[in-house]
């Protein structure tokens, strides 16, 4: 199963990576309008709210595209450690991101 995990078809991680870019802007702006709504004292309950709700789908989607833009521009064929030298670190970082928001205060 592992050999066919890295094994993907090269057309197969640009479109997640062009997703997790979508994602990750349409979050990014949204974040960035409920903190002006919440500084603004617009609508502050609902703004804190999203920017509560919506924070670990924020990190996910900047890792995953941060993670798959860093692969596809520096990958060769031949490195069947690179997938691991990026993915294990970011995955470590996620987790770490989990467990602080989670954590209790």
């Amino acid at each position: 199963m592992l050999k066919r995990v890295l094994q993907y078809p090269k057309g197969v991680l640009r479109p997640l990576q062009q997703l997790s870019a979508f994602f990750f802007y349409l979050l990014g702006s949204s974040f960035f309008v409920a903190y002006i709504l919440l500084k603004n004292k617009l609508w502050m309950n609902d703004a804190a709210l999203w920017m509560q709700i919506a924070d670990l789908p924020l990190a996910f989607c900047a890792l995953s595209y941060g993670g798959l833009s860093l692969y596809l521009s520096v990958r060769t064929d031949e490195s069947k450690m690179l997938p691991w030298l990026i993915g294990v670190p970011l995955g470590i970082f996620f987790v770490m991101i989990v467990v602080m928001n989670f954590w209790p205060a």
